[in-house]
């Protein structure tokens, strides 16, 4: 079975049990009120039995008519049973047949009796008059109680059913996203750490090599020179890799937690404007909230790209609006790699001749995103690549 499979399987169980337990709760709760008040519908006709036979001559016809109507709308299907409590012996005998000895004493001592036979239910009342004293049992099936608590429980069982399977396919489809992605930066950062490696190790094989060259024999003071230029060329390489690799391991926080201030744009980008570089603008007071240093780094970056990538051609910079595009006419980007070129040390199959980690263009975008900037690249090979920044 998949990862994700065994995850959804495991939080539905944990789920579905959770939901069967509270909805075993309800059920218990819901029927036990339902019992409950049909106990007290019973113990209410009860009372309005006796008063109906024992009332009579103690009352005028007024409240007695009262009584007669309370009668009849008092559960009017229903088994009645008076009996006179003063003859022990004859009654006991009838209620050992719904009472235990228990409820009859209670009973006795004046509390209502209540009692579930088979599907019918009955409750007791001792009731004393001037006539003497006397006991009225009411039997009846709770044929519409039962109906519903029936109701009730197949509902809760489809509900519980159809939770069980949303929860598992929703749980599947989510675990599944999650162990992807997952899987997906475990890859990345797999391919990040090798990539690293290799990066790390050319400069540090190419200084192992002069050093090795330089001592198989006496060199002139020209050729140390020479190698020592060689060996500060790639310390410097290994240097600024390092820096990038730093930086590319913080997270957005700890980038925004450099000091920040307003930027006015325009003003900010004259200061790569030369050589090639070519800048124009119909927005001289847009202004954004940044760390100088490090946007300078993140649009330094995509420009040193775009001169690199086309030769001696002219590099245009405008600002328009709060987008920003950084525009060449160089080698451009295969299409399928466009949106890869992204990720950190990936460089475009047509680059290989050019020197570069491919780690300046991922930087960038860490900065500019982290700034709440959209990136957006469009290019076409032969014919050159336009960056957009468009700038919140």
């Amino acid at each position: 079975m998949k990862t994700g499979n065994k995850i959804a399987l495991f939080y539905t169980t944990i789920t579905i049990g959770i939901i069967a337990m509270v909805t075993v709760v309800f059920y218990f709760v819901a029927t036990n009120y339902i019992s409950r008040l049909y106990y007290s519908y019973l113990t209410e006709k009860a009372y309005a039995i006796a008063e109906k036979h024992w009332e009579k001559d103690e009352v005028d016809e007024e409240d007695y008519a009262r009584i007669q109507k309370h009668y009849e709308e008092t559960l009017p299907v229903a088994s009645e049973i008076l009996l006179n409590a003063d003859s022990l012996a004859e009654t006991r005998t009838v209620l050992s047949r719904y009472l235990t000895d228990d409820k009859i004493s209670d009973l006795y001592n004046g509390n209502v009796a209540r009692f579930h036979k088979d599907k019918e239910f009955g409750a007791a009342v001792y009731y004393p008059d001037n006539e003497g004293n006397f006991i009225v049992v009411v039997i009846s099936s709770n044929q519409y109680g039962g109906d519903i608590q029936q109701r009730i429980g197949w509902l809760l069982l489809a509900m519980l059913v159809v939770s069980a399977v949303l929860v598992y396919f929703v749980g599947r489809l989510y675990a599944t996203r999650m162990v992807d992605r997952i899987d997906a930066a475990y890859q990345s950062e797999k391919s990040f750490i090798s990539n690293a490696s290799h990066e790390l190790n050319n400069p540090l094989t190419a200084i192992q090599g002069e050093c090795e060259i330089s001592l198989l024999k006496e060199r002139t003071p020209a050729e140390y020179q020479a190698a020592l230029g060689r060996i500060a060329s790639e310390t410097k390489r290994i240097i600024q890799l390092m820096k990038n690799l730093l930086f590319l391991s913080h997270g957005d926080k700890e980038i925004l937690k450099n000091e920040r201030e307003t930027v006015l744009l325009a003003d900010f980008l004259m200061q790569f404007v030369g050589n090639r570089i070519r800048f124009t603008t119909d927005n001289f007071a847009f202004v954004i909230q940044a760390n100088p240093y490090l946007l300078k780094i993140a649009i330094n970056n995509i420009l040193n790209n775009a001169c690199k990538y086309s030769g001696e051609a002219p590099v245009e910079m405008r600002l328009k609006g709060a987008t920003l595009t950084i525009t060449d006419t160089g080698i451009g980007i295969p299409e399928e790699e466009i949106t890869r070129v992204y990720q950190p040390f990936y460089r475009a199959s047509n680059t290989r001749e050019f020197a570069g980690h491919g780690i300046g263009l991922s930087l960038s975008m860490r900065i500019l995103r982290t700034y709440g900037a959209e990136v957006n690249i469009l290019s076409e090979v032969g014919k050159g690549t336009t960056v957009a920044i468009e700038f919140p």
